[in-house]
């Protein structure tokens, strides 16, 4: 925190956690910063857009690869 507002954050975790940090991400990222969120499933990626939406983030990029998704996300 001491750190913060942060340009970058990056988290490789599973679908539970990355929503219940969304939050957090948006407190301490820098207004066009950017997230990149990995870890999680092709189908779990839609409802973590809507959450990270819904805290001040855009949809940069997604790219899937086999069963896995990562997003690239700019605060707003």
């Amino acid at each position: 925190q001491a750190g913060a507002p942060f340009d970058l954050i990056f988290a490789n975790i599973l679908k539970g956690p990355l929503i219940e940090l969304a939050p957090d991400m948006a407190a301490h990222l820098a207004s066009g910063g950017l997230a990149i969120l990995s870890g999680l499933l092709i189908e779990q990626a839609d409802e973590i857009v809507e959450v990270y939406q819904a805290q001040g983030f855009d949809l940069q990029t997604r790219e899937d690869l086999g069963e896995w998704s990562a997003l690239t996300l700019r605060r707003r």
